[in-house]
């Protein structure tokens, strides 16, 4: 079972309602980060289109917040981000066919019937076209405006499905963009089929990704997420029992998603099975700037002066 506790901070999952008005919502846009250098189109315009689609097939809902400021090279990074996200889907695998879409609208539209379609082929190759046992098949995604502050704006995306089998699956990112010029400050990875392992590309966060420091604070951070469910101190035996495809608890991988800058710190999430059985939930914790800053690159650290 995922906990409910973390999963309302990241997730939407369709069938839990009670979580619905949960997601991304421990956070909110503010100038947290208190940066001293001039603000940059710090109104930042947003066009949030949503729609929804649903039978005894198949349920479908799409929503995401289209950027429509005056910022032209921030809104245009953000909507190449969108249109990657709502080609990826549930399984981020592979390298779908990007879209750019004019508007929100289309873009939507156009998800919606796209998911709707595979996911009544999907059903009736798994278990016919009846409506058997009223077994429904669904997807949800949301892209939205986590934070905004002068210099730099957050974007979170949450999805949830289910396509038979003995649960559903869930996947929550997120990804910040330099204000000024919308440059994507993070990384993105590539599942290597042949290594079985994920690639980083186009990495700017980190001043060196294999850092002996920087492994330290992930290993605490995974430390602290399981410490919230044990009473006696998590040692780093128990914490190594807990870890799925995982040598040592000084060497816990970056996540395959990249962390993102939030008021609270550099928030880190990891998909479900990544280092973790589905019954951990979904590992994820914040890094204080002031431990992390060090760590990051200089694009990075000035998002946080």
């Amino acid at each position: 079972m995922f906990n409910d506790k973390k999963m309302k901070r990241f997730f939407i999952p369709i069938m839990m309602a009670a979580l619905l008005m949960t997601a991304c919502g421990h956070r909110t846009s503010s100038n947290a980060a208190g940066s001293d250098s001039a603000a940059v189109d710090t109104v930042f315009a947003i066009d949030s289109v949503g729609q929804m689609r649903e039978d005894t097939m198949a349920m479908v809902k799409i929503s995401i917040a289209w950027p429509k400021g005056s910022n032209e090279p921030l809104c245009a990074s953000i909507r190449q981000y969108i249109c990657e996200q709502l080609a990826a889907g549930l399984t981020m695998e592979g390298k779908p066919d990007v879209i750019l879409y004019k508007d929100g609208k289309t873009a939507v539209k156009a998800t919606l019937d796209k998911h709707y379609r595979n996911l009544v082929a999907d059903r009736t190759d798994t278990i016919g076209g009846a409506n058997y046992d009223g077994m429904q098949f669904s997807f949800a995604q949301s892209i939205n405006l986590l934070e905004e502050t002068d210099t730099y704006v957050t974007y979170c995306e949450t999805t949830e499905g289910f396509m038979g089998g003995a649960h559903g699956s869930a996947t929550g990112t997120g990804i910040t963009f330099r204000k000024s010029d919308g440059k994507r400050i993070g990384y993105h990875t590539e599942f290597n089929r042949q290594t079985e392992q994920f690639e980083m590309k186009d990495q700017t966060l980190f001043s060196n990704p294999q850092s002996a420091a920087l492994a330290a604070l992930i290993k605490e951070g995974v430390r602290s997420y399981f410490q919230e469910f044990q009473d006696s101190k998590v040692t780093d035996k128990d914490l190594l029992g807990n870890l799925i495809g995982v040598n040592s608890v000084d060497s816990i991988p970056l996540p395959s998603t990249p962390p993102y800058f939030t008021k609270n710190g550099l928030a880190f999430i990891y998909q479900q099975y990544e280092i973790a059985p589905y019954a951990a939930g979904i590992i994820n914790f914040d890094i204080a700037y002031d431990k992390i800053r060090p760590l990051l690159t200089k694009d990075a650290q000035q998002l946080i002066k």
